[in-house]
């Protein structure tokens, strides 16, 4: 993650041992590295739970500051990057145009995961179209357990793959139940205690895992929710009658 400025001063240096490269100025150049254990400045550069939730703004990620200031004219000059301390570290949107790309899409991903993730889940009911008092009505969804969603981000293709992770069903009479089953697509059973129409709707909540062009896979930090469209249950009463045996 390097940006780099055009200005500044240094103590000079030994350049005799070799010609001038060029008469360029001073380089000065920064790396920005998300404050999590394992990370360096030459190395890993994950993010972590808590470089993404210590920030004073939603969104935000924080970072770790390095500088150095390259001599253009010294041939392979490669002085070491340190850490800047003042301040320790800084927060910055993860579309800040300072940061590394693999960096800044990992971080847009986790920020905007809520957002991407617009599918909802459509009720399915069993018996249909209505149910009994006392009798299990099933339900299920009729979305899918996990599905693609393709973006451009910072001029790269990424595909964000959200997976349903848990079902919570609402069933109207205040009651709810939920699953996390896999492939199960939500499915659920409830019995009703009175007659009437009832709204019934499911939360889906989902993980996430993103590849940037084609790239290895990896994980989305936190989840999304959707809340479904509820729809109608009719729930009616059966009666039970004698009747004569026809003769």
């Amino acid at each position: 993650m390097e940006g780099n400025e055009a200005s500044g001063t240094r103590p000079p240096r030994d350049i005799s041992s070799g010609p001038l490269r060029s008469t360029s100025p001073l380089l000065n150049q920064s790396r920005h590295v998300p404050t999590c254990a394992g990370n360096t400045v030459g190395g890993e550069d994950a993010l972590c739970a808590e470089s993404g939730e210590t920030c004073p703004e939603p969104g935000q990620v924080r970072f770790w500051v390095f500088r150095r200031t390259v001599d253009t004219r010294v041939p392979n000059d490669d002085p070491p990057f340190i850490r800047d301390t003042t301040p320790p570290f800084v927060c910055l949107e993860p579309d800040a145009p300072e940061l590394d790309p693999r960096t800044a899409i990992q971080a847009i991903v986790n920020r905007d995961f809520q957002r991407i993730v617009v599918l909802k889940g459509v009720p399915e009911v069993s018996p249909r179209p209505d149910t009994l008092v006392s009798v299990d009505t099933i339900f299920t969804t009729s979305s899918p357990s996990s599905y693609a969603i393709p973006l451009t981000l910072l001029g790269r293709s990424v595909v964000v793959t959200a997976t349903a992770s848990r079902w919570t069903w609402h069933f109207g009479d205040g009651a709810t139940a939920g699953t996390s089953t896999p492939g199960s697509k939500g499915r659920v059973t409830h019995r009703y205690t009175q007659s009437g129409t009832r709204s019934a709707y499911v939360v889906i909540e989902w993980t996430g895992t993103f590849r940037v062009a084609g790239g290895p896979v990896q994980q989305v930090d936190g989840t999304a929710t959707t809340t479904g469209d509820p729809v109608q249950v009719g729930v009616k009463q059966a009666r039970t009658e004698l009747v004569d045996r026809p003769s």
